[in-house]
Formats: C-alpha cells, structure tokens, sequence
C-alpha cells in the first residue's frame, strides 16, 4: 500500500465503533493525510442502522447516513460495499454475507486483524483468515472482556503473544516470496500519466492523486469531458434481476461507491439529485420472480403501470451531470491537467514511459501510465514495434483488437411546460430524465440509442429518441413532438467504446503489471455507474490495497480476463 496507509480487517463490525475510532486516530494523525482502509465483515442480517449509532458526531452521522442509503431498498445484497469518507482520506469497505464466504474472497494484506470472540470459528475459516495477514501483522480480540478459553485458538507457530495482549504475525520460517510484494505492482507512490480526461480518467487520477501520486492528465482536446463524458447529464442505476447475475454485484457496489463520493464532492439537486428510477418494461413483458425492483413502491409507477405490470420502481439510481464530476476529481491536489495534447505515440525509456506528440516532442514522462482514452488506446498500442519490447500480453492485444464503437444521442428540450411529466427518471429501452437544472432552467433528456454506426442525421436521432420516450411514458409523446416541430431541442452525440463483453477492461498491459503501463477503458453502456469502481479496482491492483469487489467479480473486469478464461479452459 502507500506509505502511511494502514489496513484494518475487523470481522466484528457490530455498531460501527471500531470505524469511527479508527477514523478519528487516522484523523489525529499528525500527517492528517493518512490513507485508512477499514475492511469490515457483516453479516446479511447484522448490517447496523441509524438507530444503533450511539456516538453523536459528525462522522457517525456520516457512517449512519451511508448506511442507510445501502438499506433503501431493503436489506443490502450480499457483496462488497465501498463507502468513502473524508474526502477519500477513509475507506470503509463492507462486506456482507456469511464469513466464510466474504473471507474466501477478500483480495487484501492487513496490518491490524479484529477477531470476533463471540462467535466460533470454522477451522476453515482462521486458515483462510492467517491468509490475510502479513509478517507484522497484529490481531486483537474485538472484545477484550471476553477473552476467555472459547477465543479462536490461534496457531502459534504463526502468531506470537506480545505484551499488550495481542499477537503478531510471525512465523518462524522464511517466507519463498512476500505476500505483500506478490499482491502490487507499485511499492510507493511517484508519478503517473494518464490519458484521457473524461470520466474515467478523472477517477483514476483522483484516486491515484489520493494515494501521493503525482499525476499528469493529457487530453488531446481543449476542454475535459469532450467526448462521451461530455453528455449533459446521465443515469446511475444498478442493473440485474438476481443475485446470481454477476452485473447485480457489479452495479450495486458501483452505485454506492458513485453516490458516496458525489454526497462530499458535488451539489445534490444542481449536480446530482436521488430518489431512484422507474424502470419501463416493453409491452407485454413482466418483471421477473426474482425481481428485486419494487411495484408500486413510488407514486410514479401508479401512472406508467397498467394490467400488464409495466413498470416498477428500482430505488438504487440518481442522475448525475459528468462533467461537474470530472471537474470535481481533477481539482484534487495532486492532478495537472494538460488539454491540447495529442499523443502520437509512446515510448518507454529507461523504465519510463514517454507521451510524445507528432513531433516527437515528450508531453509527459513517468514510471507509470494508465490509459483512460477509450478507441484511442487502441491506436497508441498497436502501433508496429519490436516483439521482444512489446509491452502488451497476448490477451490485452486480443482484447484490444475486439474493442469497437457503438454511437448514441441525446435530445434535449425544456421541461417547464411538461405538467405531465412523471418526477423521477425513467428508463427502459433509453431512458427520460425530466427534469434536470440547467443555464436555461428545468430541461429533459431522453436517448441514448446503442448503435453501430453514425450515420443517422440529426431529425433521425430525435425522432428516434422521442420514440423511446413514446414507450416510457406514453402521455409525453404529443408534448415532445411538438417541442420539436417549434424548434424548441437540441441534440448531444457521442460514442461508447465497448469490449468484446461489454465490461470495462481494468489492470496492466501485461500479467502483473510490472511495465508499468495499465489501462482503463470500454466502460460502454454504463461509464457513469462504472467509472469510479473502476478507478478503485485498478488503484487497489496497482498498490496491494483491499479490493473493493469479491475476487471472483474483480475477475470480470480483468484487462487480462481473455487469457484467464482460455487457461480455465484447458
């Protein structure tokens, strides 16, 4: 991890007071920019609510609220929860579901373990525990009034007694390679290039900037967000019916992460705004049995429903302007943004890599390199080189090659003279924002199509749009058209990149990422939900820090993903 941050795994979460104390030493530290990543164990049924927060200070009414926003719609999905705190400075990450299970898929080295006494422990489970830990590691009872013969029985060949009561992590052998060198790519913070300023890589040098690096953001045009970041404003949902459907994980875990950071970074209700979506369902199709979206749960969905359960509401959306975002994380100390730089190719010299204009002038130089571009990586990485200095894996080539663009538009109108229109976001096939706060005042959004080619005119792209919305909320259909025959809409076009899956491609060029060069890109369809996970997933990856997903889901957002499945193949 980054100098000075410090890993606490505590499998007794309980109320929350060993988080807040953590964070308030983190916060007395005499740096006060510490880094803290709080790994915390629940179980499905235990996760804390307001009510059981008996500390009355800023930062429990902080936890208290997060918590509440994962229970809004009802208790959390089993998972992991990244919630930040502090600007960033505090992460809690909370993994929900049986022990075992959230043990088996922690992807971290802690420096503190909490040991719950209170329950017993699975000989399983302490193996599985020790795993987590590192030499130096040091493990406390989470209740020191009960330490009695029923503690878990710690082997103690690996964990020796020091006289404060606790153990540390120190086996009498020598390690063959370290646990902690074996799980990062980095051993300390220094500087970075990132390419691309749009929302991707907006997070991740923030997230970087976070962790003491400095970083450099080139982006070819004049402005951040000009290309498919700069639509005015876009939807946050998580998607999936069922658990078992591994985007269910993904964009609960991203969403929550999203909302945090938008509650310390933006304004809610100019910026950002909650309350969920409606989701609109085709004619004729119903929700699924094992549907965790709510009927009825929202006054909206009583006018869009009708005898063929048409609509539901799914409580765990917002919409969101990017570019508000963007600006936000490229504020971050620790960032420099560069537009108007173009980067013709790179080069890596004396384990540094070089952005090079056409010139072949140097816009940036460093150790490490992360591409955030989208279809430009592609350029970049392919261009011809010699085989024995290629920096790419065969699966990253693979990968890369099968990137492709798909188009989409957005129409635009005002939304002061729609006294129908219904007051949370609504989406289907495309989606409705109605009524988002603007330099003209209340405007509606409605698109955004997922097309292959960008061949439509303008007149198409509305028309097409306003069919969507057609089917979303049926009443609006008159209204709209004839917005559009006064003249009253503007139109917004960007591209998508999406990968062969259509999930994000996150982690270095090569196995292991000892190059230096790492990428994050093809967010696709869902760049607004999925941007800020991503950017925690690489840092993690980057630095040896906890992941903020289960290992089997992180797994999916691999850059190296195409070699794993062929391997697990054969």
């Amino acid at each position: 991890m980054a100098a000075g941050a410090t890993c606490i795994l505590d499998t007794a979460f309980g109320a929350g007071a060993g988080f807040l104390r953590a964070w308030q030493a983190n916060a007395d530290a005499p740096s006060n920019t510490d880094l803290l990543h709080y790994v915390a164990l629940v179980e499905a049924d235990c996760l804390p609510g307001a009510e059981t927060t008996t500390v009355s200070t800023e930062s429990a009414h902080a936890l208290a609220k997060a918590l509440g926003a994962l229970g809004v719609a009802g208790p959390p999905a089993p998972g992991f929860y990244r919630l930040p705190f502090d600007q960033g400075r505090v992460l809690l990450t909370l993994c929900i579901g049986p022990r075992a299970t959230s043990l088996a898929q922690l992807g971290m080295q802690a420096d503190h373990i909490l040991v719950d006494n209170e329950k017993s422990w699975t000989e399983n489970e302490l193996h599985r525990l020790q795993a987590l830990a590192r030499r130096g590691t040091t493990l406390a009872w989470a209740d020191a009034r009960h330490q009695t013969d029923s503690n878990p029985a710690m082997d103690a060949a690996l964990w020796k007694p020091r006289g404060d009561g606790t153990l540390v992590f120190d086996p009498a052998w020598t390690f063959r390679r370290s646990r902690t060198a074996s799980m990062r790519a980095f051993e300390k913070a220094g500087r970075c290039t990132v390419i691309g300023a749009g929302i991707s890589g907006a997070l991740v040098a923030r997230a970087l900037a976070l962790r003491g690096w400095q970083v450099t953001v080139l982006e070819q045009k004049a402005q951040a967000a000009s290309g498919a970041s700069g639509l005015p404003a876009g939807l946050v949902s998580a998607s999936g019916n069922s658990p078992a459907d591994p985007l269910y994980g993904l964009t609960r875990s991203a969403y929550h992460l999203t909302r945090q950071m938008l509650q310390s970074l933006l304004v809610q209700g100019e910026d950002w705004d909650e309350g969920g979506a409606i989701r609109a369902f085709a004619p004729g199709r119903r929700r699924g049995k094992n549907s965790t979206e709510q009927a009825g749960a929202n006054d909206d969905t009583a006018s869009l429903n009708d005898a063929n359960a048409r609509s539901s509401w799914r409580p765990e959306a917002l919409w969101l302007k990017p570019q508000a975002f963007i600006r936000a994380c490229l504020a971050t100390a620790g960032v420099t943004l560069q537009c108007d730089a173009k980067v013709h190719r790179l080069r890596c010299d004396a384990g540094k890599w070089q952005a090079l204009d056409a010139q072949g002038g140097v816009l940036a130089s460093s150790e490490l390199l992360v591409l955030c571009n989208a279809m430009d990586a592609a350029r970049l990485l392919n261009q011809p080189k010699d085989a024995a200095a290629d920096p790419l894996s065969p699966a990253a080539r693979r990968a890369l090659a099968e990137l492709h663009p798909t188009y989409g538009s957005v129409s635009i109108g005002p939304a002061a003279d729609l006294a129908s229109r219904p007051t949370l976001p609504v989406h289907g096939q495309g989606h409705f924002l109605p009524a988002v706060p603007g330099a003209k005042g209340l405007q509606w959004l409605a698109g955004a199509g997922f097309e292959t080619m960008d061949s439509a005119s303008d007149a198409d792209c509305h028309q097409a749009n306003l069919a969507r919305v057609a089917q979303l909320v049926p009443g609006l259909a008159g209204p709209l058209q004839a917005q559009l025959k006064a003249g009253d809409l503007s139109l917004w076009r960007g591209q998508r990149c999406v990968s062969h899956d259509r999930l994000p491609l996150v982690g270095p060029a090569t196995a292991g990422g000892a190059n230096g060069l790492w990428m994050c890109l093809a967010m696709g369809a869902r760049g607004l939900t999925f941007a800020a996970l991503c950017a925690e997933l690489l840092v993690g990856r980057l630095m040896g820090e906890p992941l903020p997903l289960p290992k089997r889901l992180a797994r999916l957002l691999d850059a190296q993903r195409m070699q794993n499945r062929s391997s697990q193949k054969t």
